[in-house]
């Protein structure tokens, strides 16, 4: 029925395409299609139970898919997390340096205005001018700038890598819940089919009074040597029996004849 199938599919392709438009190039795609739907009917429900099988174990490649993309983002996650972390103390640390050293010019400018000349500024341990004071201090704020406009890009990064996250976790655990509703309604299928042929089974076999099954016959088959046995049976209890012993008269001939000589009794009128 396939090879046919193929056949008519060629045949009916190049037919339409020499056709196409007319009314016979209909008739043509109506034949194939009829013989498409004839050659499914014909395919076995075991089979495609089969095969239905196999379509719903593909969906374990696109699962995987989604678990090797869901699982690289959580790695990268990860990374993103320490570097954020990394970033929140370096901008803390930043921080306090820029606070030391906007205190100490700040005092600076505050000597030179009351009058004050050759005014230096201590950072820490180190002692500088007030004007390479203010440079360091403009260094300072380019670093801790830099260092908050990192950290909030990379945060930002994190939240859209996040929600990406979220939808390919959902997305998994749907075709998860999918895969496992695919698995149960085939499962209820297989289930129906052996039913039905659990079902055809016992009526195959089902023995009634006008049933010309294959157990009917075999239980008159059984009821014929049933009968021919009993009267085996019977004969042979017959060809054991022992013979009646033959008894002899004990009358003598006189009273056995007396029977025709006793006048018979005549009835009386009324």
């Amino acid at each position: 029925m396939i090879k046919k199938l193929l056949l008519v599919a060629v045949v009916g392709g190049l037919s339409v395409a020499a056709l196409k438009g007319t009314r016979m190039a209909s008739y043509v795609r109506s034949e194939v299609t009829a013989m498409r739907e004839a050659a499914e009917d014909q395919i076995p429900p075991e089979r495609e139970i089969t095969r239905l099988r196999a379509e719903v174990r593909l969906l374990d490649d696109d699962t995987l898919k989604v678990v090797k993309q869901l699982a690289r983002l959580q790695s990268d996650q990860a990374d993103l997390g320490k570097r954020q972390k990394a970033l929140d103390d370096r901008k803390g640390t930043a921080g306090e340096i820029l606070k030391a050293r906007e205190a100490a010019v700040r005092a600076g400018e505050a000597k030179v205005k009351a009058g004050e000349v050759n005014v230096a500024v201590a950072f820490g341990e180190q002692t500088f001018s007030l004007d390479v004071g203010k440079a360091r201090l403009k260094d300072a704020v380019r670093d801790y700038t830099d260092l908050d406009k990192e950290l909030g890009r990379t945060r930002a990064k994190t939240d859209s890598q996040q929600r990406i996250i979220d939808k390919l976790e959902k997305q998994r655990l749907g075709m998860s819940r999918l895969k496992s509703d695919l698995d149960g309604a085939i499962d209820e299928l297989e289930e129906e089919l052996q039913a039905l042929k659990l079902q055809q089974m016992e009526s195959k076999y089902a023995a009634t009074g006008s049933d010309d099954s294959r157990v009917a016959k075999i239980k008159e088959s059984i009821a014929v040597q049933k009968k021919k046995f009993d009267v085996q049976r019977r004969e042979l209890a017959l060809m054991q029996e022992p013979e009646a012993a033959a008894v002899g008269p004990t009358e003598s001939v006189d009273e056995i004849m007396a029977a025709l000589k006793a006048k018979p009794a005549v009835p009386k009128s009324e």
